[in-house]
């Protein structure tokens, strides 16, 4: 037998037993009261309040509480009403919650937790539990009664489209549509004729008639949900379903609802029905916390294949002092720098920058290492390297790229050639002159133009000199007010740093861009940043 036929037999016997008037011993119920219930039973207003004591007239039908609740039987139902209000203090509590944790991690694709945390609010507040805290006039909770629950459905019907989607022929979508009418209406007339039940019976037409529309898609949709998840909510519906079919068909006196027991075991539908959605909350959070551990391990692996990949040792050369800092914005980076060491006079230092973040960018990154070792026959001749790089890259990145800065250095002769590739300008620290240069190549982006050109620029260097590569994550840092640090922060800083090492130099500025930022490390970090300073030595 199918699944579906199994669940259609299923509902079809839960709606015989409770069209059967629910054939068990029509003992008092656990929960009294109308509370719980999509509807109010057959109400009728009198000019007052219900008298109390032994017997007395309980026919005092527009309260929205059992006689019980005001002294009749109370031996007999003292104690399901306690555990009515434990049960809608319970609902009213969660319901809470859910809603302030829906606020706080918001989402406006997704509205699954915050309908729920108002469908259980406002479950629990339809209980006894509301007069039993607040000690207002009885005529305020006859509309507090029958206001919520003309909004309950709704609340229902939202939660439903985001399990099942918009239903077949966006059936979902068009009760949704038809309930936030009715509920508008039925509040409004409520109001102005002063009789807060007056719609009563439309609201339970409206509740079965929505039962049986959503009975198909429940059984024949599967909406965002696994299978396994699908039929345990499929089974707690069912059950729901059941108790609010039978306690509205009650409503209209179409059946034998024993007193009040209609109404009374409706909450343990909803009950079953919250099991069912807590069972799937803490399967899906179990299934989050496993993928969770999965990424975070293969993020680990992926760190250290960049860590690699970035240059392991530092640099050492009689004539240059050379610092490097690199501080990703996440675990991976799109930031790259490599060396092309020739001897202890000469060296080609590139920086790279890929667009994106993370492991797609990290990515690109070992493909730009890999290309860049292929370079070191032209390590001595910037303009080649960038255009061997580009060509490449060119029809392997897609719509991503990579700015690249490579700088060469001949102690020897005291000669710099310096080319860009849609890089930040290299910026030079004259110790001899007390001054501050600039240079910028405007060379296109690296990956996405295969005939692209670069041409270099040939720098003098003297001793005393600092030379700054970077990436446009050290100067685009933002503050909290979402201003930038900016290229004249950056020079300022150099300037005030000349005297320093260049491993003081790097660490000083990148503290000076984290305080910035807000000082709280990479939780501010608007982009990855790489800096390396090069001082020319006596």
């Amino acid at each position: 037998m199918s699944v579906s036929k199994r669940y259609m037999l299923i509902s079809a016997a839960a709606v015989l037993m409770l069209l059967n008037g629910l054939a068990f011993d029509p003992t008092p119920s656990l929960f009294g009261g109308v509370g719980f219930a999509f509807e109010v039973g057959p109400l009728h207003e009198t000019d007052g309040p219900p008298t109390v004591g032994p017997g007395a007239d309980s026919g005092f039908k527009s309260n929205p509480y059992p006689p019980s609740l005001f002294g009749e039987n109370i031996p007999n139902n003292i104690r399901r009403e306690v555990l009515e209000i434990a049960v809608g203090g319970l609902l009213v509590i969660l319901g809470t919650v859910l809603i302030l944790i829906a606020l706080w991690r918001w989402r406006s694709d997704d509205y699954s937790l915050i309908s729920f945390g108002v469908l259980c609010f406002l479950y629990g507040a339809r209980t006894t539990f509301p007069p039993f805290i607040f000690d207002l006039d009885w005529r305020f909770w006859e509309y507090w009664a029958a206001f919520v629950t003309y909004l309950v459905p709704f609340s229902g019907w939202v939660f439903m489209e985001q399990i099942l989607g918009k239903g077949w022929k966006s059936s979902i979508r068009l009760l949704i549509y038809a309930q936030t009418l009715f509920s508008l209406t039925a509040i409004i007339l409520g109001l102005v004729f002063r009789s807060p039940f007056m719609a009563m019976p439309a609201n339970n037409i409206m509740v079965i008639v929505a039962s049986l529309v959503l009975m198909p898609n429940i059984f024949f949709l599967s909406g965002k949900q696994s299978r396994r998840e699908s039929h345990v909510l499929r089974f707690g519906f069912i059950v729901l379903g059941g108790f609010v079919v039978h306690a509205n068909l009650v409503g209209f006196n179409l059946m034998h609802g024993h007193g009040r027991l209609g109404q009374s075991w409706e909450p343990i539908g909803f009950l079953v029905l919250t099991a069912c959605l807590g069972y799937i909350v803490v399967r899906r959070f179990l299934r989050f916390e496993k993928d969770l551990a999965t990424i975070s391990q293969e993020m680990e692996t992926a760190r250290q294949i960049q860590s690699f990949i970035l240059p392991q040792d530092a640099i050492e050369m009689a004539a240059l002092d050379i610092c490097a800092r690199h501080v990703p914005m996440a675990a991976v980076a799109g930031d790259f720098y490599d060396f092309a060491v020739l001897d202890q006079n000469r060296i080609g230092i590139l920086v790279a920058d890929v667009s994106g973040h993370g492991v797609p960018a990290s990515l690109i990154g070992a493909m730009v290492k890999i290309a860049f070792a292929a370079q070191k026959p032209h390590s001595a001749e910037p303009a080649k390297v960038l255009a061997g790089l580009n060509t490449t890259l060119c029809g392997k990145l897609d719509s991503d790229f990579v700015s690249a800065a490579y700088c060469f250095i001949d102690t020897e002769t005291k000669k710099a050639i310096y080319a860009g590739a849609g890089h930040p300008p290299l910026i030079i620290w004259r110790g001899q002159e007390n001054n501050l240069y600039e240079y910028c190549q405007k060379g296109m982006i690296l990956g996405q133009y295969e005939k692209a050109e670069y041409a270099p620029i040939h720098l003098d260097i003297m001793p005393g000199d600092r030379i700054v590569l970077y990436t446009d994550g050290i100067f685009e840092a933002m503050n909290p007010k979402g201003v930038m640090f900016g290229s004249e922060r950056l020079k300022t800083a150099i300037c005030a740093c000349r005297d320093m090492t260049a491993a003081e130099f790097a660490d000083s500025l990148l503290k000076q861009i984290s305080e910035w930022s807000g000082g709280k490390g990479k939780e501010n970090q608007d982009d990855d940043q790489t800096l390396l300073a090069i001082d020319i030595k006596q």
